[in-house]
């Protein structure tokens, strides 16, 4: 019995250190981005909300760099979204293979690829083709990084899909797309909104391709908040960080207040 407490005291202490980590660099940066002073200190000597009025009011540079963040944002997470799943069901459906495992490694190769290399080659490309620098440019490098993870969600939805009444719906004379529109997206529907709040996340946080595919215009928060960083560090720096943080609570809120958070878990 004592050894017993002494493990789940043991087990809990990990557990309270563990979330200690990762939550102490939130709240010193949350600290920060509310100080009077143009210094980085924490705790702040004074609160003051000056910089946040700055970024919502007086910096345009900031402001514009926030719109590009959603606007990319949501386009990836469209069609990064489209994509994967159309690959998880069209992976599923096909018959085992080398052709289904040539598709599926297609997918997923972007995982083990060193982000800087796709970064550098989309530049290269898209400079060809001329759309280096604009927000097509954008949403298609960063749907190429967040595919696979959406990809991998729904691919895993699909494997507790009820696939008797998909094969009966194609045996009555149904097409694919009408097998999958009636039969399977209703139950695939939360892991699909899953993976589209997982593809938001990774587009609103994603720096190496962003910065190698903007330009002045279509630059992102991450990217402006780099080239910030260079030159001078300041509260503002907080302050994006903190709404970057607001920005992935509020996709992630609506999400998990919908699917329920046991089962948002076992979907990702």
């Amino acid at each position: 019995m004592t050894r017993r407490r002494l493990g789940t005291a043991l087990y809990r202490t990990g557990v309270w250190l563990l979330l200690g980590f990762i939550v102490l660099p939130v709240v010193v940066v949350i600290g920060t981005s509310v100080s009077a002073t143009p210094d980085v200190v924490f705790p702040p000597e004074q609160l003051s909300l000056r910089y946040y009025r700055a970024f919502f009011f007086a910096e345009a540079k900031w402001q514009t760099a926030f719109v590009n963040s959603v606007i990319v944002a949501a386009g990836t997470a469209l069609l990064a979204t489209a994509l994967g799943t159309a690959g998880a069901y069209g992976t599923r459906t096909l018959p085992e293979g080398r052709l289904r495992e040539a598709i599926t490694t297609l997918l997923v190769l972007p995982l083990p690829t060193p982000v800087i290399v796709l970064a550098l080659a989309l530049s290269v490309y898209f400079a060809r083709l001329g759309i280096r620098g604009s927000y097509p440019a954008l949403v298609l490098g960063h749907t190429l990084v967040t595919v696979p993870f959406v990809y991998v969600v729904v691919r895993a939805v699909l494997a507790r899909v009820d696939w008797r009444a998909h094969e009966a719906a194609r045996d009555l004379g149904a097409t694919r797309w009408q097998a999958f529109r009636e039969i399977v997206f209703p139950q695939i529907r939360a892991g699909v909104v899953a993976a589209a709040f997982v593809a938001a996340i990774l587009s609103l946080h994603e720096f190496l391709i962003a910065l190698f595919l903007s330009d002045f215009g279509t630059q992102t928060l991450p990217v402006l908040e780099w080239t910030a960083l260079r030159n001078f560090v300041d509260p503002m720096i907080s302050v994006v960080s903190t709404l970057l943080i607001i920005a992935a609570l509020a996709l992630a809120v609506p999400v998990v207040v919908v699917l329920g958070m046991d089962r948002l878990a076992r979907l990702l």
